[in-house]
């Protein structure tokens, strides 16, 4: 009977190590998966902050787009974003702050394409060029 019950014993200690090891592998693999997808995740956010980033290919859509007056740059990022302009309202809102090329977002309707980068739909919208927008009164 005492061998019956130390071949138990050595049996549940096998079984309790393979399955602390297979729980460890699983949260090591957990931690690597969440460390690749934040990566990722970053990586695809800051090139769409610092790359020349686009909705679609060219030829794209155009879009009439209008800007009023005392309109704030996130309610512009959002509504880039709703038609289908801009990829991420963020990643815009953070390249809107970092260009340093224009003043700021100039009431207007305006022109844009959903083949335009953000950098090019900023230069269209940050500055008066003739023949692109016409102010809205």
């Amino acid at each position: 009977m005492t061998d019956n019950t130390r071949n138990t014993k050595t049996m549940l200690n096998v079984v309790k190590t393979i399955l602390s090891f297979v729980l460890t592998v699983i949260f090591y693999l957990l931690i690597v998966l969440a460390i690749y997808k934040l990566s990722s995740g970053t990586y695809d956010f800051m090139y769409q902050v610092f790359g020349e980033v686009s909705v679609q290919e060219a030829p794209g859509t155009d879009v009439d787009f209008t800007i009023s007056e005392g309109e704030s740059t996130m309610s512009v990022a959002k509504r880039l974003e709703y038609a289908k302009l801009v990829v991420n309202k963020y990643s815009f809102l953070i390249r809107t702050k970092l260009d340093t090329s224009g003043g700021g977002i100039m009431p207007g309707t305006y022109e844009l394409n959903t083949s335009m980068s953000y950098g090019e739909i900023l230069s269209v919208i940050t500055k008066y060029s003739e023949g692109i927008h016409e102010v809205s009164e």
